[in-house]
């Protein structure tokens, strides 16, 4: 969890209490709540009334995903062997904690241990736990909540779960878990012409939730009823709430990108939607058109802290050529690797190809000669983010492959392989984006061949139309050499694979 979202821990009753409610107001992979919020699951050693240590049962527990990556707590920056951690539990009462449980411990995660004069750790906040492996029911969930400081009730003492939820209350609760650093800065998204950029005439600037919901709107995180209405005081259903939701946890362009291939893949809103979210276990079977109670957003925000999922998006990477050109007639093994599957291959990938490559660049497979190697497949993971590239008219289609495939080292041959595949696809829009995106399919895609050509040329291209009207910085290209043993490749895909 990040330190945006611990601050929306020890913020969220001020807004709570200033609306007077109970809250404060093929696929995708749905990121939990991380950062400098660690998760850790160990065995308690008493210290003291207020001291425990918690120390490392097994490997796999003893760490946590944190920003996509798989952080290890063993090994911190002062490089100290880190089995174990001492916790503050000042907060708890007195006998909650005996030797040998196994609790779930959750905690800020500094990268240093701090050091008292004395030399001995300085403990670490314990802001809540929980016993391994128990049942947890839906008081426990509202405990933790409370003890989290999401969640607080009436001036009667009561959370009132069976009450709704408006619109206005959810997206206030999720900006502050995602994005409160930009609520606590925020001063309003402005055009050139220094106008606020706001359509919902229904929420003035005197509305308690108008920051939150034109930060929202901001970061394309919600939609309108209408395009100048957004009903803040309407109440939201569980489509609504999980499209909210997931849309704040992509808070990169990667992110948004493999989100809207990833939903539109699964059918579009809601049920693109609701599929990542059941899928990640963020949600049952809950009907999606029902009103939202406090307790089913109970639900969903617990499980937006303690799940992990694994779901994730995958790309259709498009005909991936391999050319050969050995110095010798020369016996060649090609590996393609990558997270996902083939969907086709030509000849018969079987754990790899083994051919006999020619210096003309025939390929020779038992009796079979093949003028290359071809493959498709799904690829999880990679998402083309168009930071730079060109913007391409119909016309210019064809002189600017050949003469950017040219640059990058492809000869005659390779030049019009790929224009006769690709030059059809690109022509059938009045313009495109055309971004040579190698470095980051490389990342995703690796090739081994032995023995090792002495020239690589890798080209990937992905492209998605345009109006036109679209600026975008000019892509650097560098040129492709060819010496000794070449091999070639080339490939594609589109934004809407």
């Amino acid at each position: 969890m990040s330190k945006k979202v611990i601050s929306f821990l020890l913020s969220i009753c001020l807004l709570i209490s200033a609306t007077s409610t109970v809250f404060g107001g093929n696929s995708y992979s749905f990121e939990k709540i991380d950062d400098d919020y660690a998760v850790l699951i160990g065995k308690v050693t008493t210290i003291s009334k207020d001291r425990i240590k918690l120390s490392k049962i097994s490997d796999e527990l003893w760490s946590d995903v944190v920003a996509g990556r798989r952080s290890d707590y063993r090994y911190i920056q002062d490089s100290t062997n880190k089995d174990s951690f001492i916790f503050d539990t000042t907060n708890f009462e007195e006998n909650a904690f005996h030797d040998g449980d196994v609790i779930k411990a959750y905690f800020f995660n500094n990268s240093t241990s701090k050091m008292s004069d004395d030399g001995e750790e300085i403990p670490r906040k314990l802001l809540m736990y929980q016993p391994h492996g128990k049942k947890i029911t839906i008081e426990d969930k509202v405990k933790f909540l409370e003890k989290m400081q999401i969640l607080k009730g009436y001036e009667d003492g009561a959370l009132h779960l069976e009450r709704n939820i408006t619109r206005g209350e959810f997206t206030a609760l999720v900006m502050k878990m995602y994005y409160n650093y930009t609520c606590n800065h925020f001063t309003g998204a402005y055009n050139n012409d220094g106008e606020i950029i706001f359509p919902f005439q229904d929420v003035p600037k005197e509305h308690w939730a108008r920051k939150y919901i034109e930060i929202a709107h901001w970061k394309n995180v919600i939609s309108g009823k209408n395009e100048n209405t957004f009903s803040p005081n309407e109440s939201i259903t569980i489509k609504d709430c999980v499209t909210v939701l997931i849309k704040a946890c992509a808070d990169r362009d990667t992110k948004k990108q493999g989100l809207s291939v990833a939903v539109n893949k699964l059918g579009g809103y809601p049920e693109g939607y609701l599929k990542i979210a059941r899928e990640n276990q963020l949600i049952t079977n809950q009907f999606p058109d029902k009103i939202a109670t406090r307790e089913e957003v109970v639900e969903l925000l617990y499980n937006a802290y303690n799940h992990e999922p694994k779901f994730t998006y995958t790309y259709q990477v498009r005909k991936p050529v391999i050319y050969l050109y050995p110095e010798k007639e020369t016996k060649v093994n090609v590996k393609v690797s990558f997270d996902g599957a083939f969907t086709f291959t030509y000849p018969e990938y079987n754990k790899g190809w083994t051919v006999t490559a020619k210096t003309d660049g025939t390929l020779v497979s038992g009796t079979t000669e093949y003028p290359y190697l071809f493959w498709e497949g799904e690829v999880r993971n990679y998402t083309p983010v168009f930071d730079e590239g060109f913007l391409v008219g119909k016309k210019e289609t064809i002189s600017f492959l050949e003469e950017k495939l040219s640059l990058l080292g492809l000869n005659a041959k390779e030049r019009a392989d790929f224009i006769t595949y690709w030059g059809p696809q690109l022509m059938k829009n009045d313009f495109n984006m055309i971004k040579f995106d190698t470095k980051e399919y490389a990342s995703k895609v690796s090739l081994n061949i032995e023995p090792s050509p002495d020239s690589l040329i890798r080209v990937f291209m992905v492209y998605k139309a345009a109006n036109g009207n679209e600026s975008v910085k000019e892509q650097i290209l560098n040129k492709g050499e060819r010496k000794g043993f070449v091999a070639v490749e080339w490939g594609g895909t589109t934004d809407e694979s």
